[in-house]
């Protein structure tokens, strides 16, 4: 059977020219970028500035009403304040991976399709109405025959086509823009369009889940305080995941968490805890650790969510990091620098540059600061400082799965900032790290 509702040629095609014109839009900019970098014909303060933002706004909208790899491509970038201008990952920073749910018809088909047989010889009961619904698929409560209460997440039919035509555009554009970056962009796109590919792969999704389930389950206090939910494998198949259904509150309803008298500090140290532990220690790790994907159950146990963004890095790559962690708790730029050059990110010939990196980064004016502190200084000041040092190194490679993990991590300080405000990325980091890696003290750590 051919697959239902799968976008038409047409269709596509219109998706691709749509694309195409924000990639000839951000190649004018860089067009007048190139110019007025070079002196050759000089822009009005701000104009630069001003058309990134537009671009920007242009591709949100496109993003929202197009859907498909769009949102996952848009968020991806936005944290990637090394690889786009600031104004152009501030307005990304607005895409949210949530979208009017599809109809059940549309729904029930690609179920039946993958499992075989009615719905109903699947499932006792099946809720009209989608729980949530994202970019690349949907989910709806369910009931077993016997009887147990899981979630149903399907993906639509044909979006893989759109995210065909959606990282097409992207390559044309990521090749255009190389020169924004000290990282090679084929590097970043390679592992962006492996990651949006595999949260289309359910089976993989479930197995990531049993994984991460393992891995925590290995550290009894971690066990205790966090719960993924358990995978249906015989209603399971590459376009649907069955799984138990957690019931919780969103990690960050402070109102209803603090009504269950849930310390919401607590609940950041736990958080942070667990997906420390996958980042560092088992090198296995859930990408996406936002609001959307935690909730805290009546058991004030952690619930983790979608796994259809997970990576794994190679041990080389893991250790490191956690050699480049231990220099940051040390504010050791000569130690963050070797990191990158035993790891083979860099040649030896740019060793003194990312050295200078790592004292930018350590400046206490910049460094381990909280939210608040952090919105009462020039940050575009320090970017473009680390900006303009990051040009000079010529070597830089992006290993295997960097990329998300710097948006894992990224994600995870944001959301320890959400719910603890006045907490310092190293007093959710280090305290973990040290007890398990043995570093040494942190050298004159910013008071509180």
């Amino acid at each position: 059977m051919s697959e239902a509702r799968s976008p038409a040629l047409h269709t596509r095609a219109l998706r691709f020219a749509v694309l195409l014109g924000l990639v000839a839009q951000a190649a004018w900019i860089y067009a007048r970028y190139w110019v007025d970098d070079r002196g050759v014909l000089r822009a009005r303060d701000g104009a630069i500035a001003d058309a990134m933002r537009r671009f920007a706004v242009r591709f949100v909208r496109i993003a929202v009403a197009y859907k498909g790899g769009l949102i996952k491509l848009g968020q991806v970038a936005s944290l990637r304040v090394d690889v786009l201008p600031e104004e152009v990952s501030a307005e990304l920073a607005k895409l949210q991976d949530r979208v009017d749910a599809h109809p059940l018809a549309e729904i029930r088909e690609q179920i039946e399709r993958e499992l075989g047989g009615k719905l109903e010889q699947h499932f006792a009961s099946f809720s009209e109405h989608a729980i949530a619904a994202a970019s690349l698929g949907q989910v709806h409560e369910a009931r077993l025959p016997s009887g147990e209460r899981v979630a149903v997440k399907v993906l639509y039919p044909g979006v893989h086509k759109s995210v065909a035509v959606d990282l097409a555009a992207a390559r044309v554009g990521l090749w255009l823009f190389d020169f924004v970056t000290v990282a090679d962009l084929d590097q970043v796109y390679a592992q962006v369009r492996d990651s949006i590919r595999g949260e289309m792969d359910y089976v993989a999704e479930g197995r990531a889940a049993e994984e991460v389930a393992r891995n925590l389950a290995a550290d009894p206090e971690l066990a205790k305080r966090t719960r993924v939910p358990r995978i249906h494998w015989q209603t399971t198949r590459r376009r649907v995941l069955t799984m138990e259904f957690v019931e919780g509150v969103k990690i960050n309803d402070r109102a209803a968490l603090a009504a269950r008298g849930v310390d919401l500090r607590e609940v950041a140290t736990w958080t942070a805890r667990a997906f420390l532990h996958q980042m560092f220690r088992d090198g296995f790790f859930h990408c996406d650790p936002h609001p959307g994907n935690l909730v805290v159950d009546d058991e004030g146990r952690i619930g983790i969510l979608d796994f259809g963004m997970h990576q794994r890095l190679d041990p080389r790559v893991l250790a490191m990091l956690r050699e480049n962690l231990l220099a940051t708790i040390a504010r050791d730029p000569v130690r963050y620098a070797r990191a990158f050059l035993n790891a083979g990110m860099i040649r030896g010939d740019d060793l003194a540059t990312v050295e200078e990196i790592g004292r930018i980064s350590f400046d206490p004016k910049y460094f381990n600061l909280t939210p608040k502190e952090l919105a009462q200084i020039d940050v575009g000041a320090y970017v473009l400082r680390m900006r303009a040092q990051m040009k000079k190194v010529r070597s830089f490679q992006i290993p295997a799965g960097l990329v998300l993990w710097a948006r894992g991590f990224s994600l995870l300080l944001g959301l320890a900032s959400e719910l603890a405000p006045g907490v310092r990325p190293m007093d959710v980091v280090g305290p973990y790290v040290i007890r398990f890696l043995g570093a040494p003290p942190a050298k004159a750590a910013r008071a509180g």
